[in-house]
């Protein structure tokens, strides 16, 4: 089998051969023990703000309903009916006081409850066919789920980001934009371009700008250190979170440039401080967890991003910008000062990313050294290999 072959052949420190950027069978392989096996970012609590409010989050053939319970838990179902299988749920996102099949109309409660099977035998048995549902965590307002048929843990997860989060009351905020774009790339390569900054000053200037040594030629050291003592003074976690063995999760605070008050073009603060925020000095919280969240996030904004492998050769990626619940737009903040930052720095990276796996199907392509800076991608690259590795055990 080619996964085996690839996985005994894998050198640490070195990009991965070609099939693993692009054989359906290393992606299926992927799927099978990533994507399936592991906690996956699906959207936050600001996109389902009342009861009922719902939206979809499509993973291959599975389509999961998120939704918001009458006490603001959140169940996440597959959008099957459980009498002949129709999806449930048609659009999107909506609002559900129920879910009813629109083929036959069984309804279905916010929890996956059967509550009636029209026209159904009298000694039918409602229990024995309730929604399937699949796992669901919350922490600090963003939502994971796990198609995993056994729960897995989500102690380190919770430990490592709850500490970023609090500050932001991501639970309570306003999406103020969502955007999706689908990318020419392998999934893993959005994951490595978005581990290094190896690339920023060639590619990034409006980054660069924001972010003192992003450009690799300047030391934030003496500055990073002043600001963790204001930081911890604020009450704001400044401790490092890293990537190692059994855990997923990836956490940072590091400050913007002098000067600079958010992540905007102009350098200037883009709507009101977030939350338990006070002010426009919180630098930068930087969260990972692996397989498909990032985000990014200034004392006035949070952007997320959501990675779903479509296929070998194709990547979705969303975009969520979320201000505070407080926040009026045209009055707070502006809509295109609020998202400019990045989508010109996605647009960018996704440019880089399409480069990359063109380049990697060409013949002349080999796996090459990462350089030292990259130890973040070959944190990510070994992660993945020996996910796949289990998987094949």
């Amino acid at each position: 089998m080619i996964v085996r072959e690839l996985i005994n052949n894998y050198q640490s420190g070195y990009s991965l051969e070609q099939p693993f950027y692009t054989s359906n069978e290393v992606f299926d392989a992927e799927w099978d023990c990533i994507f399936k096996k592991h906690w996956l970012f699906a959207g936050n609590m600001a996109q389902i703000p009342k009861p009922g409010d719902y939206f979809l989050y499509a993973l291959q053939n599975d389509t999961v309903i998120i939704i918001r319970g009458n006490n603001d838990e959140v169940y996440a179902h597959y959008n099957t009916c459980t009498h002949r299988g129709s999806a449930i749920c048609l659009q999107e996102k909506g609002n559900a006081a129920k879910l009813i099949c629109p083929y036959h109309q069984w309804v279905f409660d916010k929890d996956g409850t059967l509550l009636n099977a029209r026209m159904m035998p009298d000694d039918f048995c409602k229990e024995q066919y309730n929604l399937r549902s699949v796992h669901a965590k919350v922490v600090g307002g963003l939502i994971f789920i796990s198609l995993a048929e056994e729960v897995p843990d989500f102690s380190s997860i919770e430990t490592s980001l709850k500490p970023f989060l609090l500050p932001f009351e991501i639970a309570t905020a306003k999406v103020a934009c969502k955007k999706n774009y689908k990318l020419k790339a392998n999934w893993k390569l959005v994951g490595e371009n978005f581990r290094e900054c190896y690339h920023c000053g060639g590619a990034h200037p409006e980054y660069c700008s924001a972010v003192i040594g992003a450009n690799l030629r300047e030391n934030a050291d003496i500055l990073t250190s002043d600001k963790q003592k204001e930081w911890i003074s604020k009450g704001l976690t400044t401790e490092l979170v890293e990537v190692t063995t059994g855990t997923t999760t990836y956490a940072i605070r590091y400050p913007l440039r002098p000067g600079f008050e958010s992540y905007s073009l102009d350098g200037k603060k883009v709507s009101l401080p977030m939350g338990l925020h006070k002010d426009h000095d919180a630098g930068v919280v930087g969260l990972v967890n692996y397989p498909n969240f990032w985000m990014d996030a200034v004392s006035d904004y949070v952007w997320t991003m959501k990675v779903t492998p479509v296929d070998a050769a194709t990547t979705d990626v969303e975009f969520c910008w979320l201000v505070d619940t407080n926040a009026v737009e045209g009055k707070d903040y502006d809509l295109k000062h609020l998202t400019d930052f990045w989508e010109i720095t996605g647009e960018q990276d996704g440019k880089l990313c399409e480069n990359n796996f063109k380049g990697i199907q060409s013949n002349a392509y080999k796996p090459g050294p990462y350089a030292p800076v990259e130890d973040q991608v070959i944190n990510f690259v070994d992660w993945c290999v020996e996910q796949l590795k289990k998987g094949m055990e």
